[in-house]
This record gives C-alpha cells, structure tokens and sequence, in this order.
C-alpha cells in the first residue's frame, strides 16, 4: 500500500515540475487586488463573456471539472488567447474530505487528480492552483494538494447580518500571499439579490483590499442574464457592476498564475 501511495505522488509530481519550477509573473507586493473565479464546465457563458472581460482588462481563473476533453480544451485555447488562467476543479466533483476519509489521499491524487493532469498537460494547460468542490477541504485535503498544487481555493460561509468586509479569512496582505497555499473565496452568484452580496457588501469588501493592500478571492459559476435551469450563476450586469467598482478604486485583477 504503501508503495502504491509513494508512485501515485512520484506521478503527480512529475507532471506538475516543470510549472513548479517555473517564477510566476510577479504582481505588486504592496497593492491589493482581486483574484475573479469561474467554475464547473461552463464553456459557453465563459467564452462569450470575453469581450465584457476585455472591456474592463481583467483577467480571471476557470477552475474546469470532468474530462479535458474537445470542448474544454477549445474553451481553454479561447480562455488563454485573452489572458485568462486554467485551473483544477478534479474529475468527478467529489468532496475531497469524505473521500480522503472514506478511501484514502493517495486515492483522491489517482483518481480525482492525476488524470486530469495528464489531459490538461496534453492541452498545454497545466494548472498551478485548485479549487475544492463545494468547499470541502481540511488540513489533511490541503497538506495532499499543496504537494501538487502552488494555491488552493474554498470557500466561508457569512453568517446574517455580518459585514463581508468585517470577516478577516477572505483578505490576505498581498506582501504574504505566498505564505497562504489555501485561500478562502467569497461567492458572487446571484449577486446582488443576496444579502451577503448585495453591491453594497461587494463594494465594501473591493474597498478594504484597496486601502489595506490586501488580495480577495471571488467565485463564481454561470455568466448570463436570468437564472439557468441547472447551475449558479452571475449577471453580466452584476459583473460589470463589480469591475467598474474595481476600476474606480484602482484595484487590478490577477490570475492564481499570477500570485506566487
């Protein structure tokens, strides 16, 4: 068993070198900024928001799940064409608590993790960072992927009436980002008909990072005008609304490429 775990690590890792070793584009130590995120396989509402993504010249991370197959990797061409990063959403979209507890990390790197990697190596789109599904994630999930990935991403609930700017997990200084392998997100769906963000919370929240230099990680799924039959999802117009507000406080976006 044990050596089974130790090839399945030596596999992961080898694919994953040469991006290691690679110095990521370097963003401002001392500035704030946004790291905008989109999930799941919404390859449609994400290639058809690049002109909004142009408009404004942000630059966002697709956390893609399930097989980097012709559709995803047309997607992923169009996505880095303009700038945008790709990361790991895993295979299936499994809870990597339960199964690590269930089977075991070693099964979640070969079953969730590594072939995936090997697809997105073939499309010349090897990711540096992952996003858990739903959120689930603890220090034994975590201790797994760092070995693997350079960043991870989950997520915090906000508890009724506080402040999104109040809750300390979701802003890190951009001087110490590298310290942080885990980083926690705020969700934007429905935006801004939610009272956790509604424009008023977000644009609390873009203003604390501005003044206090510090990166806040955003996500979400769908782009598009009305609420989709299956699936979580973000205006254009709510979009807009956040990157004029971004724009206003001088506020840049990076991709988790970008972050060291």
């Amino acid at each position: 068993m044990f050596l089974v775990a130790v090839t399945v690590l030596v596999n992961v890792v080898a694919i994953t070198d040469a991006r290691a070793d690679e110095v990521p584009p370097a963003i401002a130590p001392n500035r704030g900024g946004i790291v905008l995120t989109f999930d799941d396989r919404n390859f449609d509402d994400w290639v058809k928001a690049i002109p909004l993504f142009d408009e404004f010249g942000v630059k966002a991370t697709f956390f893609i799940s399930g097989k980097i197959d012709g559709p995803a990797v047309e997607a992923i061409r169009k996505l880095k064409d303009h700038g945008h990063a790709i990361g790991s959403h895993s295979v299936h979209h499994l809870k990597a608590v339960e199964y690590c507890q269930e089977k075991s990390p070693e099964e979640f790197l070969r079953h969730e993790i590594q072939p995936q990697l090997k697809e997105f190596e073939a499309a010349d789109a090897m990711p540096t960072s992952f996003a858990y599904p739903m959120s689930r994630n603890d220090a034994v999930t975590d201790e797994t992927l760092l070995k693997v990935f350079r960043h991870l991403r989950t997520g915090k609930n906000v508890a009724d009436g506080e402040r999104v700017c109040d809750v300390d997990a979701f802003f890190v200084a951009a001087n110490s980002i590298s310290q942080h392998g885990c980083l926690y997100a705020k969700g934007i769906d429905y935006a801004p008909t939610r009272a956790d963000r509604t424009y008023e919370q977000i644009d609390a929240a873009l203003t604390r990072a501005a003044k206090r230099n510090e990166i806040i990680v955003l996500y979400a799924h769908r782009i598009c005008d009305t609420k989709p039959a299956g699936g979580h999802f973000v205006t254009p117009e709510a979009l807009t609304r956040v990157f004029s507000k971004a724009q206003e406080l001088n506020l840049p976006f990076c991709t988790f490429d970008q972050l060291p």
